[in-house]
């Protein structure tokens, strides 16, 4: 089962570079918990992730990049789960931008009628009253690359379209997922448990604050667990 229920601090401990993510046992006493406890504690989590992004503070985020250490890492289910909590509680129009192949070619294709909306988002699949998603192929326009003046241009035309975007991107390694970053408010580092190595999130993370990219936070998903009886109490 898919969960993200570790909000982790900017930085990364990494005391055992060899050792996977969250693989050491926990020392703490467990209970079994059913399928619905932990659905609605991962809920809660991605809820309180959404506070903390883009409610919270004098600033609070608008576009903010979701991106993994490593390349297989999942981190569609995640944005989803953001951009449904933005949707439900924030006023405004939120959008999933599926970044992640800004170089390749993309096959799906949304074709609209309405007018009824800025030119980006007519263009895009409208799932709710105040959720889109735009697919790669509609971010890009056409183009096969993609430079910074060129980015720093769409992401400021989608602001003007988007309350909120919740970007998915291609691993923090790639240039484009930092170049992203280094444009917008943010990005969240996405760790896999029992796959991510420490190391790896380390260098990433080396790598991002290098490239002066602002580090959110770091999300731990794909967590299978008896919950620790300290967090179940508050299930």
């Amino acid at each position: 089962m898919s969960t993200f229920i570790d909000l982790m601090p900017q930085s990364l401990e990494v005391e055992e570079p060899d050792v996977p993510v969250d693989a050491r046992p926990q020392q703490a006493t467990v209970e079994t918990t059913t399928a619905s406890n932990l659905e609605r504690f991962a809920d809660e989590q991605v809820r309180a992730l959404v506070r903390n992004l883009y409610f919270a503070g004098s600033n609070p985020c608008r576009q903010v990049v979701f991106s993994g250490v490593d390349p297989k890492t999942e981190v569609s289910a995640l944005c989803r789960g953001v951009a449904n909590v933005l949707s439900s509680e924030a006023t405004g129009a939120t959008c999933i931008l599926d970044a992640g192949f800004l170089d390749q070619p993309d096959s799906r294709s949304f074709n609209s009628d309405q007018t009824r909306f800025g030119r980006l988002r007519d263009a895009s699949l409208q799932i709710s009253s105040r959720l889109w998603y735009m697919p790669s192929k509609v971010f890009r326009g056409g183009r096969g690359t993609s430079s910074a003046v060129w980015l720093k241009a769409r992401l400021a035309e989608l602001r003007l379209e988007f309350d909120y975007l919740v970007i998915q991107a291609a691993a923090g390694t790639t240039s484009q997922a930092t170049l992203l970053a280094q444009l917008c408010d943010g990005l969240v580092l996405v760790v896999e448990a029992n796959a991510t190595r420490r190391i790896s999130a380390q260098k990433v993370r080396d790598m991002l604050a290098a490239a002066h990219v602002r580090l959110l936070g770091t999300v731990l998903s794909e967590r299978t667990f008896p919950i620790p009886r300290a967090i179940y109490e508050r299930v």
